[in-house]
């Protein structure tokens, strides 16, 4: 089953012709939207792990989307169905899913932008406001650096031949860490000095055996030091 207004809100756009007033429109359209947003979010949590910063906006769709559904009881609008949970696609890498949620927190933007230009009921034009503001100054940076962070992680795993579904593989949290620093650091020496290109060219599965094999080492000699002192 469709929605009545299917064209408009896969369209974004509000039919001046249409039998309902411009805000119930627009607020059908923010819903959907918020919708396919959430559907995609949940998605990429459920394929790669409840990992930020998806995990986190997810939890703010759920918000936005509960803001929205507030208007339609307000002025009495029929909330729309929600056809994504059966559409949404994620993308094959961990990067390509960041950069897909760049461009649509952009097109989120800029989408209450237009709507704002064409409502002027003062209760809606906050909620749309605050949407915005959510997805310009906290979801679409949060975005901006993973994939940054994840442009670096998978060319830093691609130097040593793996591909970018494996560059995510978990070795234990410090051995991660230090994969995520070393690709960060890029050409840079930076404070390691001569030992942070030796580094930043270990293969990343000798690195986790590295700090592995430290970590032993580590607590080898502290539990030996104790005997000794207790002796």
């Amino acid at each position: 089953m469709q929605n009545y207004d299917e064209l408009i809100l896969r369209t974004q756009r509000i039919d001046p012709a249409a039998p309902f007033p411009v805000a119930h429109q627009a607020v059908r359209i923010a819903l959907y939207d918020e919708y396919a947003a959430r559907s995609f979010y949940a998605r990429v949590v459920e394929s790669f792990g409840e990992r930020a910063p998806f995990s986190n906006v997810l939890r703010s769709e759920e918000q936005h989307v509960t803001a929205l559904l507030g208007l339609c009881e307000r002025f009495g609008i029929p909330r729309p169905l929600d056809p994504f949970p059966q559409e949404s696609t994620v993308e094959p890498t961990w990067l390509a899913n960041c950069q897909r949620a760049v461009a649509g927190e952009i097109a989120n933007v800029q989408m209450y932008a237009w709507l704002l230009n064409q409502v002027a009921e003062p209760e809606v034009r906050r909620v749309f406001q605050n949407l915005q503001a959510a997805a310009l100054q906290h979801h679409l940076p949060a975005f901006r650096q993973a994939a940054v962070a994840a442009q670096a992680q998978e060319s830093y795993h691609a130097a040593h031949g793996i591909s970018p579904q494996q560059a995510y593989v978990r070795h234990g949290p410090l051995s991660d860490f230090l994969e995520r620093a070393f690709s960060q650091l890029g050409p840079y020496a930076g404070p390691l000095g001569i030992f942070s290109p030796l580094l930043r060219n270990a293969h990343p599965a000798m690195l986790a055996g590295m700090v592995t094999g430290g970590a032993g080492v580590y607590l080898w000699k502290t539990r030996t030091g104790r005997h000794r002192k207790e002796d």
